[in-house]
Parts: C-alpha cells; sequence; structure tokens
C-alpha cells in the first residue's frame, strides 16, 4: 500500500491502482496512471469499458472482483458508492480509497481553482473560466462540467505547457475521498437538499461539500455565500474566508445597488457591470457573477478583465437556455435544474410561466417547497416521468396541474394549456434518467420538439 502522507516519494513504476468505474473519469484516471508507470486494473460494474487492455492493464467488467483487494492503492469514480460490498472490504484492509480528483492533483503544480455547491456551479466555473483567460492564463476546464480533471492534467504534462490554471466544478460526489487535494482558491456556492438517494442525512451531504476546504493552507482562501446559513454556521470561524452575497454590503468585494454591480469600496465604488448588460438573468445569477468575480479577484484578475467576461459571456446550454420556436410562446431550457433549489431560482426569474416538473426523484423530494415561488408566477404545471404522480399530489392544491407520463406528450400538453406570450419552463427538479441517460439528452429532446411543432398552437 502507498503512504498517501508521502507522495512524492510513491515509486509509482512498482505500485498496484484499481480504478472502480469505466466511465468518462474512469478512463481519464487510468491513463494517467499508466502515463506514470502504475499497473492498472479497471473494474467496472456493467459490460462495456471503451479502453483496449496493454500493457500494465488489466480489465474486468460485470462486477468488482476480489482481484481489487491486491492494490497499493483504489482510485473510485464519482458514480460508484463507497457503500457498496468491495469497497467495505478495502476499507476492512485499510487500502486507500481516493476520488479522481484527489489522484489527478498529486501531479499538477499548477494553481487549482475550484467551485462547489448545490446549484450555479456550472455558469460560475464557466465564468471564472472566461475571466482567467481574459487575463492571460492557459485556463484549463474541467471536473463535473465534462472534461475529467485527470484528462487535462495528463494532456498539461504531455504537452509541457506553461501558465496553466485548472479551473474545477466539483460535485458531492467528488469530493467523498479527498485526502490531500489543496485548491488555492476553494468556492461554495451554496447548500440545499440534493442525492438525498446518495446520502444517509443532510449533515453527511454538507460534510463532503466542505471537503473542498479540507487542506486549506495559506495562502489559499476559502469563498463562500454569507447569506446562505448552513455555510454561515459551518465557516463563520475558518480562517482565510471571503465572502460574496448579493443581500448584504458587509465584508464583499462586490455589492448590488439596484440594477448594478459595484467594485471598490462602499466609499468609493466603481460599476463593474449593469444588470442588462449580461445574458445571466436572475438573483441567483447574480450570486454566481459576483461569485467567480470574486475567486478572479483573489487569483489577481483586474476588474476591467473580470466586467468584460461577464458582458461577453454567453448562455449556457441546458441551463435557462432560450429556444427558438415560430410559436407565440417563449420556451426555456432549464433540465440542468435536477434539484427543488435549482428549479425554484428559473420560477423567479420569469413571470406568465408553465412550469413542466419530473423524471426521476432524486429521493423523496417535498415538492410543495415549489408553492411559494409559483405564486403569482405559474399558470399550468406539467407533471412527467416516474416522479409524476407524487409531484402531483405534492402541488395539485395549487390548481392547474397535469400528470402525463411521457416526456414528449408532456411537452406537448404544455404547448395545448398555454396562452400566447407564456414561458414553457422545462426546470424539472428531478433527475432524468428514467426516460433519458442525462440532462443533456432530455433538454436535446425538448429543443427538437420546441422546434418541430409550430402547427401545434395554431
Amino acid at each position: 500500500m502507498i503512504d498517501i502522507s508521502n507522495i512524492n516519494k510513491i515509486e509509482w513504476k512498482n505500485t498496484k491502482v484499481s480504478v472502480l468505474g469505466a466511465g468518462k473519469s474512469g478512463i481519464a484516471a487510468t491513463n494517467l496512471a499508466l502515463s506514470v508507470g502504475a499497473h492498472v486494473l479497471i473494474s467496472e460494474h456493467g459490460d462495456l469499458v471503451k479502453i483496449t487492455a496493454t500493457q500494465n492493464l488489466d480489465i474486468e467488467t460485470g462486477g468488482h472482483s476480489d482481484k481489487i483487494l491486491d492494490s497499493d492503492v483504489i482510485i473510485i469514480s464519482p458514480g460508484v458508492s463507497d457503500k457498496i460490498d468491495i469497497i467495505q472490504k478495502c476499507k476492512e484492509l485499510q487500502i486507500p480509497i481516493i476520488s479522481e480528483i484527489e489522484f489527478s492533483s498529486w501531479f499538477t503544480t499548477s494553481p487549482i481553482l475550484a467551485i462547489t455547491g448545490s446549484n450555479g456551479k456550472t455558469t460560475t466555473t464557466s465564468l471564472l473560466h472566461e475571466m482567467v483567460k481574459n487575463a492571460g492564463h492557459n485556463s484549463m476546464l474541467g471536473g463535473n462540467i465534462g472534461i475529467p480533471f485527470s484528462e487535462n492534467v495528463f494532456t498539461e504534462r504531455e504537452s509541457g505547457q506553461k501558465n496553466t490554471v485548472h479551473i474545477l466544478e466539483l460535485s458531492s460526489f467528488q469530493l467523498e475521498h479527498i485526502e490531500l487535494f489543496s485548491p488555492q482558491i476553494s468556492c461554495i456556492l451554496n447548500i440545499s437538499p440534493d442525492h438525498m438517494n446518495r446520502y444517509d442525512s443532510m449533515d453527511d451531504y454538507l460534510k463532503a461539500k466542505l471537503n473542498i476546504a479540507k487542506n486549506l493552507v495559506t495562502p489559499a482562501w476559502l469563498v463562500y455565500n454569507a447569506a446562505d446559513p448552513a455555510l454561515e454556521a459551518s465557516l463563520r470561524d475558518r480562517h482565510r474566508t471571503q465572502l460574496f452575497s448579493r443581500l448584504t454590503n458587509q465584508q464583499v468585494n462586490y455589492h448590488v445597488n439596484g440594477e448594478k454591480v459595484y467594485c471598490g469600496s462602499i466609499e468609493n465604488p466603481q460599476i463593474l457591470f449593469y444588470m442588462d448588460e449580461t445574458v445571466l438573468k436572475g438573483p441567483h445569477n447574480i450570486e454566481n457573477i459576483i461569485a467567480a468575480a470574486t475567486m478572479a479577484n483573489l487569483f489577481g484578475v483586474n476588474d476591467l478583465h473580470v466586467s468584460d467576461a461577464i458582458k461577453k459571456f454567453s448562455a449556457l446550454e441546458h441551463r435557462m437556455e432560450p429556444v427558438v420556436s415560430p410559436l407565440p410562446l417563449n420556451f426555456i431550457n432549464d433540465s440542468k435544474a435536477t434539484n427543488i433549489a435549482s428549479a425554484m431560482a428559473a420560477i423567479n426569474s420569469f413571470e406568465n410561466i408553465t412550469l413542466i416538473l419530473g423524471g426521476q426523484d432524486k429521493g423523496e423530494t417535498d415538492f410543495s417547497e415549489l408553492l411559494e415561488s409559483m405564486q403569482g408566477r405559474v399558470n399550468h404545471i406539467i407533471c412527467y416521468g416516474h416522479a409524476a404522480e407524487s409531484i402531483h399530489s405534492h402541488i395539485s392544491s395549487y390548481g392547474d396541474s397535469f400528470a402525463i407520463y411521457n416526456f414528449s406528450d408532456a411537452i406537448l400538453k404544455a404547448i395545448e394549456v398555454s396562452e400566447d406570450g407564456s414561458t414553457i419552463l422545462l426546470s424539472p427538479a428531478c433527475a432524468s434518467f428514467d426516460q433519458f441517460s442525462n440532462y443533456e439528452k432530455r433538454g436535446d429532446r425538448f429543443k427538437e420538439l420546441v422546434s418541430s411543432l409550430g402547427v401545434i398552437h395554431e
């Protein structure tokens, strides 16, 4: 077994690494491990692995065998729960278990700026990436946003590129097995219930998120939302923290005043941007913007580069994305909204809404929490998928709601009941896995239907 406390002395050519899970991050971690000379076993519960066995690489499919127990270190992919039997056996044998994020961080000395939170991660991470690029750095975007961190580290090492900065979006799953990972700047955007089918309690979920700053040492910084009660309670006594919030001007670098966001001191404020200069709409997106700006500022990016990135930033696909249609209706693809807080943020950004909720519930969700946000904004509610009946039972008191299993039929029903000028908002508050392989496929299907049904509303 390896000594994690002294990774610089590990002789990788004599090290046996097992990678559990052969998704994107598992394959990327395997390639990185092979590149440093390790002998790798990649173990997949399913039947397909998109990598070919080579020297120093063994592959097993159809389950995780006891071969894994003959390992010096285990890299566990984010989609693999550590409650499975083989991981329990590894723990009993005291084999180190680490995340792909942890492993990757051992092979780069470049600065890491990392963001987590229940909502807004992708927008904030993408915007920070643009800010850092504006300042002339070779910014590499990775983590939960699509490109595994280990793939970016592999590319960095193979190319010998300089002036690299790793900008990471991190999920709670990716942060579960952190040991030494220590970003230069960490950020926690917010905390609200999510993935309760994975965690035993809200406290367990919060602990996973807080791992992003587990190894905070000077000169590193932790940035967090001053208005989030769970974060404020957990982090108020931490050193090296910088707050952000649109709701207060105290102890923050950026503050909101009417239709403007200011930088600098309250006594001598400078306008960073006007609200109508960005495509990012809604109070939650103002939070995302000032979080990214706060991180960029701490990294040394000047406010001119920050402001320019904000104004040039384009809407992200599947996150409050406008969809062009020949119908006299406004369509918004917010398929990435897979929990209550994210859907609530979208609802609060529009009016005259026909709301589409549904998919696969992530763990006994109380959809009635949406009712307050719906008041005065939502006219009709379409509930679809496995969660349709559950959602309908929670929100039926609101009024005009329908439970329809098939996703395509649900979209047609939304168009049928909506008045001209309405906003049809797909913000599901659920995972997509009942009818789609991921939220991107769900959003793509929504856009296909919207663009092809011009005759429905005649």
